[in-house]
């Protein structure tokens, strides 16, 4: 990974698509970077995070700063901040991020068109969207935010393009004076590619601002917006990632067809063209707001017939369809408005082989593959062996009330509403979990339960905390505090005593803060400790108002990571066979993927088991030792 910040110029590597973004920064002379992790763009946070700490071991000091921030608003202030200080500044966001930091970025563009000079430093957000859902609680395009921004937005289709395109955006946002949109898919994100190096930047450093005026004449700073887009127009037509790709194929036909496409679904079509073998002429489309008119319209005006490939929604075939209309009712758009492609889910080779070939006319060279029919076994969706979050819920699924409504929230724990838990009525975007159990307790006058992880709750559970005590809800907050951003790779956050630098920092303990909001009932418990944390929860529930409980224990693929670092011993475990009564409360009820049943027997998986031992308190009859405990 030291590649990427000591690599030289006409270099190649083999990188992510996420590391290829990190280098087009760091080739840009990047400042600041800050984000809130999640998927598809992890690796952007990890890859800075590692970065930085291994310069500083050398006792030297970073040509950058960067930092995981509280959630994505917070990280794309502090972004907003070194941009009108004159520095260069890269914020990425998971699928869904941007919503949180949509309020700032639509804000921060009126205060940077208040005048015609305004900002020097470019800024870039890189947002990357997650087509299917992969690990997302929708498929949200976010290239309709650029229109609604009146921002340029450039989708590379490849690792080069991720990192050309990364530090081209910092040029384009200091000569229009508009952040840009760097708008990602998780198959580029997470894809790998040869990848040629440039020339490293060298960072500004220091900024400085000296005021930005303060105008209310905001029909000025619109126009002031939509004047630099008009300029941002002439860079679309100009630009190097709108191109078109001619492939002579030997097969030809009476029909002129051309191809549009953009982001990931460029590589998808060039290979079906290739495949069919027909002469044909492919749109790739790198800058796409604004879309380079000109172009487009000579490419629609050679073609009698259009073909339009992107995932979800039709972004460019609603302008190809505007555009193609201003020209010649005669030239038809075939897309998703034809029902040729799904405007749902991810793209595959097959997803678009069946549909162009059926324009072109030709047979499917790639068709769709037959499952396979062999049966296989289904495995549910559950937490990993040793998680404490399973003892929490184990604990306190013994002690709820029949009636009460759990709402969850996003986080490893969120696996609870499934078998054998289920508990969560609902759940959705980060730190809804505690407004939603104000909301149900209100509306039904049952016992509420909220569980949030402790990464959501500084990114978004105080305030909605706060709401609740004020108002004097009768509900009960359970804090999930496993020690870091596992469910995104063991990002680092408020809570612990490191920064994203490697640097130490002030670790801002869960129940401090609860304490401070005014909440009169607040524990901590180990949930590793099962009959503890079940006397806590009966009075949790049973306490009048808001209730806290954080339950805290460092997630065990963290434990044990630090245990083999460490050369320690990771105990194993075993069934007394003598002693088990097949009660099946260790794979039914509790729920531990590590234990598995043959011919009646249990045994416990040596590959799975995280050697946690809370098993030996969740079995009735002491069945679970210690292997070798029987030799003494």
């Amino acid at each position: 990974m030291e590649e990427i910040l000591t690599g030289k110029e006409g270099e190649r590597y083999f990188l992510l698509g996420n590391e290829a973004i990190v280098r087009g920064a760091l080739e840009a002379g990047v400042d600041i970077a800050a984000l809130y992790p999640g998927t598809p763009m992890s690796e952007i946070g990890d890859v800075f995070h590692a970065l930085a700490k291994s310069v500083l071991d050398k006792g030297e000091e970073p040509s950058f700063y960067f930092e995981w921030s509280a959630n994505e608003k917070v990280s794309l202030d502090i972004c907003i901040a070194a941009s009108l200080s004159g520095l260069r500044a890269l914020c990425p966001m998971k699928a869904q991020g941007f919503n949180v930091a949509a309020d700032s970025f639509l804000d921060y563009l009126t205060a940077c068109n208040l005048v015609e000079t305004d900002i020097k430093g470019g800024l870039v957000l890189v947002c990357a969207d997650d087509p299917g859902g992969t690990s997302s609680v929708n498929e949200q395009d976010d290239r309709y935010i650029p229109i609604l921004a009146d921002v340029p937005m450039l989708e590379p289709s490849n690792c080069q393009e991720m990192k050309d395109m990364t530090k081209k955006a910092f040029g384009i946002a200091e000569e229009l004076h508009l952040p840009v949109f760097l708008r990602t898919v998780n198959r580029v994100n997470l894809s790998r590619g040869d990848l040629l190096f440039g020339k490293l930047g060298v960072p500004r450093r220091k900024g400085d601002i000296k005021g930005v005026p303060i105008s209310f004449d905001r029909t000025r700073c619109h126009a002031n917006i939509l004047k630099k887009m008009e300029k941002a127009k002439e860079f679309s037509e100009k630009s190097e990632y709108n191109r078109v790709i001619k492939f002579d194929g030997g097969k030809t036909g009476h029909r002129r067809i051309g191809v549009v496409a953009s982001s990931i679904s460029i590589s998808y079509a060039e290979e079906i063209i290739r495949e069919l073998g027909v002469e044909a002429e492919l749109l790739a489309l790198g800058f796409t707001n604004p879309l380079p008119e000109m172009l487009c319209k000579d490419f629609i005006n050679k073609f009698d017939e259009i073909i339009v490939v992107e995932e979800l929604s039709p972004f460019l075939e609603t302008q190809f369809l505007k555009m193609a209309h201003e020209i010649s009712d005669k030239t038809k758009i075939w897309g998703k408005e034809t029902g040729h492609f799904p405007r749902a889910g991810e793209y595959r080779l097959e997803t678009v082989a069946e549909p162009l070939a059926k324009v072109f006319g030709m047979d499917n060279p790639i068709p769709r593959r037959e499952g396979s029919r062999i049966e296989l076994v289904a495995r549910a969706l559950t937490n990993c062996p040793g998680c404490p979050h399973r003892n929490t819920y184990y604990a306190i699924k013994q002690v709820v009330p029949k009636d009460a409504i759990f709402a969850n929230d996003q986080g490893c724990y969120l696996l609870g509403g499934l078998e054998p838990y289920k508990m969560s009525h609902a759940q959705y975007s980060m730190g809804a979990s505690i407004g939603l159990a104000c909301g149900f307790q209100q509306a039904t006058g049952k016992p509420s339960i909220a569980f949030i992880g402790d990464s959501t709750f500084f990114h978004n559970g105080m305030s909605p905390l706060a709401n609740a005590i004020h108002h004097k809800y009768d509900i009960t907050v359970v804090v999930m505090d496993n020690g870091a951003t596992a469910m995104s790779g063991f990002q680092l956050h408020p809570g612990t005593d490191r920064d994203a630098m490697g640097r130490e920092a002030i670790s801002i303990k869960i129940e401090d803060v609860v304490r401070g909001l005014g909440a009169t009932f607040v524990e901590v418990v180990n949930p590793n400790n099962i009959a503890e944390t079940r006397e806590v929860f009966k009075r949790a529930i049973a306490h009048n108002g808001v209730s806290v409980v954080v339950s805290k224990a460092l997630c065990r693929l963290m434990e044990n990571r630090e245990k083999r670092r460490k050369g320690l011993k990771i105990t194993s475990y075993e069934i007394d066979q003598e002693k088990c009564d097949q009660c099946n409360i260790c794979i039914d009820i509790y729920a531990c993927p590590a234990f598995y049943e043959v011919d009646d027997k249990i045994y416990i998986d040596d590959v799975q088991c995280a050697g946690c031992g809370v098993c030996q308190e969740v079995c009735r009859v002491g069945a679970i030792r210690e292997k070798g405990a029987e030799n003494g």
